[in-house]
């Protein structure tokens, strides 16, 4: 035997992949992007490292270097980045997404044909926000195949995770909106179809009852799909955290239900108790503020620039929630969501941070007035309003989703054999938070879209919401 091939199969590929990890520029296809004298922000750290030239090739990150030593080859794509920032895609995992299960909130002559439906306008929006993947906590059938699509580059749009809504029955979002359950057996075979249609995740809701979450939750983990969602009303925070729920889509979840206790003490004791678990949270700070806006001036949230991007359903939906779910709200409920969101909400999302607690970016965006896309920056704001740092808050928008995803080895940093899914910003984020929103570019799926893409793609679909 030749024993120079004596060698373990994992080194060999270790080897391969490292070096199709470090190609030199040469050695680039016509396809490759270059970054030339970007500043880059890895989130490995809050640093910012000056001058670099970046290649980005076949979808990966192939060689970061500095630009005074960095040769551009010829016959790609060169851009000059001086004085501005290059970060990870962002991500949005908390949203919902149109489709014909929406249907079921309007009237007839108001519904939506499918054709009505154009996934790359639906998409666009979070793409030109350097938006690159999105958690859809609602996903229907459709969505699926729609994931394909964009996996394949046959739409241009954000990765898509896909989480089934299962509930109780006959208490909030109806069928196809939803699965009911009503029974342990019903629960388990609601999971197994989720598995089954290939969503990726469970989402469990208000109002199951305590014997078919622990249904849903044992089912889940026998079939490898996740669980994220609320807390159902007949379970605690505890309970949820002792079942091992993989995420709490809301900070609002986990507010006191029946005595109001905003004390310091009891603030701790809720951060301490989630940051001991392995459980995330979404705490979606939008969702609170863009409820009281909403309340407050229906007609001023409609108006705000970034709306004209809403698409017909979008808007239907807006409608719905804004006239049966929003308006009957009494005017003292109205006071407690106030009160619940700023002395509960925003106090507990620093306490858990400080406390090493998980959590990421998400948004509940398609629900009023969270737009979608942009309101990623909103929720950045948010987390940087109530203390915490503008690197933190960005890790929890690039690298901390990854975490969850158990893909850090893919992608959440700017390093040499990552993901390329990239944001280039006009100035550093780690300056101030609200300059995530002065995109100058965004690479995904290995297509770079330049600011005038950005700009052409959003006056598109003015035209195509007329």
């Amino acid at each position: 035997m030749n024993r120079a091939w004596c060698v373990p199969v994992s080194i060999v590929f270790a080897l391969l992949l490292n070096s199709c990890a470090n190609r030199t520029p040469a050695e680039v296809s016509s396809e490759a992007i270059v970054f030339v004298n970007v500043n880059v922000i890895p989130m490995d750290g809050d640093r910012v490292i000056s001058d670099q030239t970046v290649v980005v090739d076949g979808g990966k990150i192939i060689s970061i270097e500095d630009s005074a030593r960095a040769p551009v080859p010829d016959g790609v794509t060169r851009i000059d980045a001086s004085g501005h920032y290059l970060i990870p895609g962002l991500s949005d995992m908390h949203i919902h997404l149109e489709g014909d299960a929406w249907n079921v909130l309007f009237p007839p002559e108001a519904q939506f044909s499918s054709d009505a439906l154009d996934w790359g306008d639906l998409l666009f929006p979070y793409v030109a926000n350097g938006v690159t993947t999105v958690q859809v906590m609602s996903a229907l059938p459709e969505h699926v195949d729609v994931r394909r699509q964009v996996a394949d580059g046959e739409i241009l749009g954000p990765r898509l995770l896909l989480a089934r809504l299962i509930d109780g029955p006959e208490k909030a979002w109806p069928p196809p909106l939803s699965t009911w359950v009503g029974s342990p057996e019903e629960a388990r075979q609601a999971v197994l179809d989720a598995g089954q249609t290939g969503y990726d995740s469970v989402k469990v809701y208000s109002f199951l009852d305590p014997e078919s979450y622990e249904t849903i939750v044992a089912t889940a983990r026998e079939v490898g799909l996740g669980v994220i969602g609320h807390i159902p009303l007949e379970l605690s925070l505890e309970e949820v955290l002792a079942a091992g729920q993989d995420l709490i889509a809301h900070m609002e979840e986990v507010k006191p239900r029946e005595e109001a206790d905003f004390s310091r003490e009891h603030i701790d004791r809720v951060a301490q108790l989630i940051a001991a678990s392995d459980t995330w949270v979404t705490p979606t700070l939008t969702t609170s503020r863009h409820i009281m806006a909403v309340l407050d001036d229906f007609d001023r949230e409609l108006a705000r620039p970034e709306a004209r991007y809403l698409q017909p359903m979008a808007l239907s939906v807006w409608s719905f929630i804004n006239e049966y779910l929003y308006q009957p709200i009494p005017d003292e409920h109205r006071k407690v969501i106030e009160r619940n969101f700023e002395d509960f909400q925003r106090p507990l999302t620093l306490a858990l941070h400080r406390a090493g607690g998980k959590m990421m970016t998400g948004t509940d965006a398609l629900i009023p007035s969270n737009v979608p896309g942009f309101g990623i920056h909103d929720e950045l704001a948010e987390l940087v309003g109530v203390g915490i740092s503008p690197y933190e808050a960005l890790r929890m928008s690039t690298t901390l989703p990854h975490e969850f995803l158990g893909e850090l080895d893919l992608g959440g940093t700017v390093e040499v054999g990552k993901r390329a899914d990239l944001v280039l910003l006009e100035a550093n984020p780690l300056d101030d938070i609200a300059n995530t929103r002065a995109i100058r570019g965004v690479v995904i799926g290995g297509r770079w879209l330049s600011e005038d893409d950005i700009r052409q793609g959003l006056d598109g679909l003015l035209e195509s919401s007329q």
